[in-house]
């Protein structure tokens, strides 16, 4: 540039010195030339460049909206943010990344006015249609969530794939929670327990398998651990990796399954399967092991505290 101004003073405080004057005078001080302007505005076009692109992707903001939106919302750790001047010039100046109004030449270095009124019209239109949005993902799509969820996630999902959600909701689905849970619970394969743990052992052989125990703590959670202790040390069984829950007493569990050859063991732990080859350890068939968690089980559901599991009808 042919000054050089503080070296501290930001993008957006040398735009908004230079906007004044233009403002004031009609046109750039003495010693900025259109060239300047555009090389600040490419470096401030860098720096929003991502947000304006989730902005134009994701929301109904109109190109020009979103440019306002950015403009003056997206501020930067020493200057907080662009004045109305400032923001005018942007929009108005040629090939400063931002605006170019169409019949503009690309080549052109004339700046085409662009007034307060039209600037606050779109912050006004921009800031209606994202509180919409907020108020759409907080008090629509997950009503009292802080209330309904433990953990609850903001999810972005783009308008195409919330009205794809909407057309599959049913009568009784209040949130699209509900809507994608159902849509998940069709397409995953569940079993019992016992059919995942029997499955297990014949497909890996009874005899290379020592023992297959289940944390007991992990019944308080949505996740039962299960360990087989084996030597095998080949890829899973098919009924491991085809398998996304199983449901026990009724509730639907997911299932973290470890083969380790370092066992076996008993402590906090109910074993579901023992060959009894191993010393200080009875044999157990799998029947009685079922039974042991059956009965751990019934002990958990008798309590006030409910578990943090969904009931599957």
């Amino acid at each position: 540039m042919t000054r050089k101004p503080n070296s501290e003073q930001t993008v957006r405080a040398k735009l908004n010195e230079i906007a004044d004057h233009w403002v004031t005078h009609g046109e750039f001080p003495e010693d900025t030339s259109a060239s300047d302007v555009q090389e600040l505005s490419h470096v401030l076009y860098e720096e929003v460049e991502d947000h304006l692109n989730v902005l134009i992707a994701d929301t109904t903001l109109t190109l020009r909206e979103a440019e306002v939106w950015v403009l003056t919302k997206q501020i930067d750790e020493y200057h907080p943010s662009l004045t109305t001047d400032a923001v005018a010039l942007l929009l108005a100046a040629p090939t400063t990344g931002f605006g170019n109004p169409a019949g503009i030449d690309e080549e052109s270095t004339t700046s085409q006015l662009v007034r307060d009124e039209e600037i606050e019209r779109h912050v006004v239109a921009a800031k209606k249609k994202i509180n919409k949005a907020k108020q759409t993902i907080g008090a629509v799509t997950f009503p009292n969530r802080h209330e309904v969820f433990t953990s609850p996630e903001l999810v972005w999902l783009n308008l195409h794939t919330i009205q794809r959600l909407q057309n599959q909701r049913h009568s009784a689905e209040n949130t699209l929670n509900d809507v994608i849970t159902r849509l998940l619970d069709e397409t995953e394969t569940r079993r019992s327990v016992k059919a995942y743990v029997r499955g297990y052992l014949s497909a890996r052989g009874k005899n290379n398998v020592n023992q297959v125990a289940i944390l007991r703590q992990s019944f308080e959670t949505g996740t039962l651990l299960i360990i087989a202790y084996t030597a095998v040390q080949d890829d899973l069984p098919d009924i491991v990796t085809e398998t996304d829950a199983v449901i026990h007493h009724g509730h639907r569990y997911d299932v973290h399954f470890l083969e380790d050859p370092n066992g076996p063991q008993e402590n906090g732990s109910i074993t579901l399967y023992s060959s009894g080859s191993i010393d200080g350890m009875d044999a157990v068939l799998l029947e009685d092991g079922l039974a042991a968690a059956d009965e751990h089980m019934q002990e958990l559901l008798d309590r006030d505290e409910p578990l943090p599991t969904r009931i599957i009808e």
